[in-house]
């Protein structure tokens, strides 16, 4: 949460002012002179306060023992000279409304009680039992329950207001989750309208006697096309949790290669000899998504460079073709977008979600041989990941 931010510098602000006050005490020491111990004892406070400012900002948490701590050394402070230094008790307020803002209720007003016996124990101790020194002790003990309230009231608005906004953004979110979702549902009948038209079309004329190949034809392509979209629809949209196996993956992209590369156009450079723990249809299915998105638009070449860490396998797949404008990056692994006549527009959605899937990521860049570059990232896993459950 933001909220949890917002002091998170309080520790360096305070070891600034501590070194300030500390400073400007010591160049009025060093102009007026020290004229007796309570001033001794008062630059003995600030130079302890300081250093410990300066040893707490490498303890990233902050408690309630820090505002303790700000509000004693204020106290101390403020009695080694009573009648010069009390006006300091407006420091109070800034340890008390960090306190009230970033604890529990009972926390900050705990440190407000604790300030409220402090600055008694002063009292008491000067004997500032005259009228305006009675006056003075309960208006300041009131302005430190007052400051501490306020700085709880401040921290509830900004969680109301915080929790405000993150309605907001769930509720846009799934504004637009469900606005993908009509554009989704809204080109896939799209998709199978097509070849239903067709396969109908067809069918009308043999139902009248026209028996003709062509139609025949006609019925079977579009019926397999109607199948792949569903087929690849459904691999899109249905989890999948599949057995993690060990997998080559140079003899893997070799076999993908030779299926696809009707051109005779791919290059495969793998360094090493690099393995990955993974479901191995959707290993292949990404892959293979990404390498025929890559061979159809390609003019006279495509490279596939894989390598790889402890931890991470990279393949990139790169071709020379007209690449990608700009604009269709962010779209291009969106269901349905594509540029390629006859294609589905499921491709690239589904190499995306099978890469998410295992915890890799996918992107596509411009390449150096004028095309377009997908890169594929894959944690390579571990052997014991590779019995997991279906």
């Amino acid at each position: 949460m933001q909220l949890e931010h917002t002091f998170s510098n309080y520790k360096i602000f305070r070891f600034l002012f501590s070194f300030a006050l500390l400073v400007t005490f010591s160049v009025f020491a060093g102009t007026e002179g020290i004229r007796n111990s309570s001033q001794i004892v008062s630059a003995f406070i600030l130079f302890i306060y300081t250093g410990i400012s300066f040893l707490t900002i490498f303890i990233s948490r902050t408690t309630i023992f820090d505002t303790i701590l700000d509000v004693t050394f204020i106290s101390g402070f403020i009695f080694t000279d009573f009648s010069r230094l009390k006006y300091f008790s407006i420091l109070y307020l800034f340890p008390l409304f960090f306190s009230g803002f970033s604890f529990r209720s009972v926390y900050a007003y705990t440190v407000s009680i604790i300030t409220i016996i402090e600055y008694l124990l002063i009292f008491t101790f000067y004997n500032e039992y005259q009228q305006t020194g009675y006056l003075n002790f309960v208006l300041n003990s009131f302005a430190f329950i007052v400051i501490t309230t306020a700085g709880i009231k401040l921290k509830k608005e900004m969680e109301k207001q915080q929790r405000y906004i993150k309605k907001l953004e769930e509720e846009k979110r799934e504004s637009q989750l469900y606005k993908k979702l009509y554009r989704m549902s809204a080109e896939l009948a799209h998709e199978i309208r097509n070849p239903l038209s067709s396969i109908k079309a067809a069918a009308d004329l043999l139902s009248e006697g026209n028996i003709n190949p062509k139609l025949i034809n006609m019925i079977k392509e579009e019926s397999t096309r109607l199948n792949r979209l569903l087929s690849d629809f459904l691999l899109l949209s249905r989890p999948r949790e599949a057995e993690k196996i060990k997998i080559n993956v140079k003899d893997m992209l070799n076999r993908i290669v030779n299926l696809y590369d009707k051109k005779g156009i791919v290059k495969l450079n793998v360094v090493g000899s690099p393995y990955i723990f993974i479901d191995e249809k959707g290993f292949e299915s990404a892959v293979s998504n990404v390498l025929k998105n890559a061979v159809r638009w390609a003019e006279n070449s495509v490279v596939i460079n894989v390598y790889g860490t402890s931890e991470k396998l990279f393949i990139e797949v790169e071709d020379d073709g007209p690449g990608i404008k700009d604009e269709d990056k962010e779209k291009i692994f969106d269901p349905f977008f594509t540029k390629s006549e006859g294609g589905t527009g499921l491709g690239l959605a589904i190499a995306k979600k099978v890469v998410m899937e295992n915890g890799g990521s996918i992107f596509v860049e411009d390449s150096e041989l004028g095309g377009s570059k997908f890169v594929l990232i894959f944690p390579v896993g571990r052997e014991n990941e590779s019995n997991s459950s279906r």
